[in-house]
């Protein structure tokens, strides 16, 4: 993964770097995506990988950060020898999230995931989403000048033939890798309108290779 701040020079809305002050860039009109490009610790590594394959329970919480999200996570950290690791990981990038969003809770979901549920690329109807895949191919995405917007939807089309209206050119197709925090703008974040992150799951060719997933997102005043 290319790691310099820009990947375009002029039109770019993506940052990516190998410290997690990228987080910073979110709240700029001209950043729709920020990625901290980490590798996680090989013993969590290996560790998450036998939780995607060996299944786990999945999580699925809203709560506050602080005690409530602490005692919401109570379970996972039962879960071995990386389930303290995973709750100070997800309690460190739930503040993440929070201090972009200026949200008060979060929902936090983590799951094991054997399929392309969002197998067509898209622009999420929310404000900002965090995601990281602990084990597994991360989702992808294509940069500003890579997209054509305007072929956004199925309108029934294949998943295949709208993938291709929308980035024609795979090559310029972007992963996110293990372990690196993706935080990245939707639909309704206030003033993005026609913007936000272009994205779609991680192809999947059947069930035999799992992911563990974490999702985090802002829990709207109005829902």
């Amino acid at each position: 993964m290319d790691l310099s701040p820009h990947l375009a020079p002029r039109l770019t809305r993506a940052f990516l770097d190998v410290r997690p002050e990228v987080f910073r860039r979110i709240r700029s009109d001209g950043c729709d995506l920020a990625v901290w490009s980490r590798d996680l610790p090989e013993w969590v590594a290996a560790a998450c990988g036998a939780l995607a394959t060996g299944g786990l329970n999945a999580l699925d919480v809203t709560a506050a950060p602080g005690p409530a999200l602490q005692a919401a996570l109570a379970p996972l950290a039962g879960v071995g020898a990386v389930g303290p690791w995973l709750c100070a990981d997800i309690e460190a990038r739930v503040r993440d999230l929070a201090d972009a969003a200026d949200c008060g809770r979060v929902r936090v979901r983590l799951a094991v995931v054997r399929d392309a549920a969002c197998a067509a690329f898209h622009v999420d109807t929310l404000r900002v989403r965090l995601l990281c895949t602990y084990h597994g191919e991360g989702m992808e995405w294509a940069d500003e000048p890579d997209v054509n917007r305007s072929e956004l939807g199925l309108r029934g089309r294949s998943i295949g033939e709208t993938n291709a209206a929308i980035v024609p050119e795979p090559g310029q197709i972007r992963t996110v890798s293990a372990g690196a925090v993706a935080l990245f703008k939707g639909l309704l974040w206030p003033g993005n309108e026609g913007c936000g992150l272009v994205h779609r799951s991680a192809p999947s060719c059947c069930g035999e290779h799992p992911r563990l997933r974490l999702v985090i997102d802002p829990v709207e005043l109005d829902s």
